[in-house]
């Protein structure tokens, strides 16, 4: 039975989850020096495309990739052999995924596609950026064009937005309720790729979304459209830890270089298809 500690209510409240988990310990950076082996956990919530699970069983994706090459590095360097735990967030669920990296301590790593927002430095270290994000606002085809966000309240009237609690993207439909559409309505999912879904299958749906979402929904023929005045730039991708990992220089050192590679640009394509190259941070 899981012991609730203090740190673990608080984490509950704070993020809105009601779910518990486990927590995950990791082996330290400073114990790897002297034992000359390490045993890593890698949480993710299931992103197509960065980290989830296939069909048959293994865990695939950008950051899966990335670390494998983590992995290399801190052998070849370091001479620690590393034996890696994946473990996927109850439901997918991005909230759960954010609260789990956070109470677990030492060598535990949250891969997904996670802004790097300054109030989650507060309980979260973050590594250099791995991608720039773009995010769009993004609708079922059948929408007419928006052409300006002053104009959202008329034009979307009576549709429905999606978003996802806790992430950048749902501040940003909040904003946009705040500012210039009181009367939205915002359906919680629990995961990006449920927005899409309910775009390309609703005439009446619309959210804001991850480029690479919209790219690959676009290439597939579904009927998403893109509402270029809702683009916003700055958003960062970064991999999470909790405060207690102490790998964080370790990771700093490898992906700071790792990210300008010929290697890490293939990655990005193959996991998230040749759009996402605007997305590799400079």
């Amino acid at each position: 039975m899981i012991k609730f500690t203090k740190k673990m209510i608080y984490g509950t409240l704070l993020l809105g989850a009601t779910t518990t988990f486990a927590q995950r310990t990791g082996d330290s950076f400073a114990a790897a020096q002297s034992s000359k082996t390490a045993n890593l956990f890698y949480i993710h919530a299931g992103v197509n495309g960065f980290a989830s699970n296939s069909s048959s069983g293994s865990t695939t994706g950008l950051l899966v990739d990335v670390m494998r090459e983590f992995e290399n590095f801190v052998d070849d360097k370091y001479g620690i052999t590393v034996s890696s735990t994946y473990v996927e967030a109850q439901n997918k669920d991005f909230k759960l995924y954010l609260q789990e990296v956070r109470n677990s301590s030492g060598g535990v790593f949250g891969l997904s596609n996670t802004s790097v927002k300054e109030e989650r430095k507060q309980f979260l270290k973050y590594s250099p950026t791995f991608l720039n994000n773009i995010s769009v606002l993004i609708s079922h085809k059948s929408f007419p064009t928006l052409t300006s966000l002053n104009n959202i309240s008329t034009a979307f009237n009576g549709k429905m937005g999606y978003g996802v609690p806790s992430t950048t993207n749902y501040d940003r439909m909040a904003s946009v309720k705040s500012s210039n559409f009181p009367a939205m309505q915002i359906t919680d999912v629990t995961s990006s790729r449920d927005i899409l879904e309910n775009i390309s299958g609703n005439p009446n749906a619309f959210g804001f979304s991850d480029i690479h979402y919209y790219l690959e929904y676009l290439e597939k023929g579904q009927p998403v459209k893109r509402h270029p005045v809702g683009d916003q730039v700055g958003d960062e991708f970064g991999i999470i830890m909790p405060l207690s990992n102490d790998w964080d220089g370790v990771m700093t050192e490898f992906l700071s270089d790792f990210v300008k590679t010929a290697k890490y640009r293939e990655m990005v394509t193959r996991n998230l298809g040749k759009g996402a190259l605007r997305m590799i941070a400079n």
